[in-house]
């Protein structure tokens, strides 16, 4: 019988899983006997009336709660995480790593392994202030959408949508901040003989988190990493097809099971 999974999707800092846009759908359908369950951080999307904690270990907890909750299989969790997420998968292979059948880490970073200003590059510090500091959801959703995302046809189809969740669902400003100082005290790693099969994706173009540190995370673990040439921040818009495809490889390869 086919091996069925339930990915787990977590998304960045002051993003939700509306954010993944037509990537859950494009996953569903590459993968149709899997479960596919995008969860939102604390603070953030159906939780942005939850205060964000401000450790990475209980906004790890909090997810991991909801994941149990809420997954029809609860066998074992594979997880796609991004930036701020992938930090979140980070803890969890390092505090219960036998709940996960696979990881797959885009755009991540840790304070053991990288600096402050290549985790946060220091070229985007002005951008992220401006940004902190913009007042209406458009003005800021459109400053977002051009630093995260390098392809203008993703930019197009991504802009609407930015702006209608962050209208409806408006994240508080003290949520933000709790996730950035979670973020940037993270300093722990799974242990280096981590049996959780693990896959680094990670964009040349980031202009938001230096592509080193997503190389420097691979080399430490020894986990196959895949460079996109040219995607940003947000890979899973720059060039989704890609994405899928690279985790469909790694799924068939001699490296998901090394």
């Amino acid at each position: 019988m086919k091996n069925r999974r339930t990915w787990i999707l977590l998304r960045g800092l002051a993003r939700e899983k509306g954010h993944w846009g037509a990537f859950t759908e494009q996953m569903a359908a590459r993968f149709p006997d899997d479960e596919i369950l995008p969860l939102d951080l604390p603070g953030a999307g159906e939780f942005r009336d939850v205060t964000a904690p401000r450790t990475m270990n209980q906004i790890y907890e909090f997810v991991r709660a909801r994941a149990v909750e809420r997954a029809k299989m609860q066998n074992s969790f594979s997880l796609i995480a991004i930036s701020l997420g992938g930090m979140v998968a980070l803890e969890w292979m390092r505090q219960k790593p036998e709940d996960l059948a696979e990881c797959v880490l885009i755009n991540t970073s840790s304070k053991a392994l990288s600096p402050f200003f290549e985790r946060l590059r220091w070229q985007v510090w002005k951008s992220v202030v401006s940004i902190l500091m913009t007042g209406t959801p458009r003005e800021r959703e459109s400053k977002l959408v051009d630093l995260l995302i390098n392809s203008a046809e993703a930019r197009n189809k991504a802009l609407p949508l930015w702006i209608r969740l962050a209208t409806e669902h408006p994240i508080r400003y003290k949520n933000v901040i709790h996730q950035l100082m979670a973020a940037a005290q993270f300093n722990d790693l799974p242990p280096e003989n981590c049996a959780t099969p693990t896959l680094v994706l990670c964009g040349l173009g980031d202009r938001f988190v230096d592509p080193s540190c997503s190389l420097a995370l691979a080399e430490k673990m020894n986990w196959p990493v895949k460079r996109h040439p040219w995607g940003g921040h947000d890979l899973t818009w720059d060039d989704p097809d890609w994405v899928i495809s690279q985790i469909q490889a790694w799924l068939e390869s001699a490296d998901r099971i090394a």
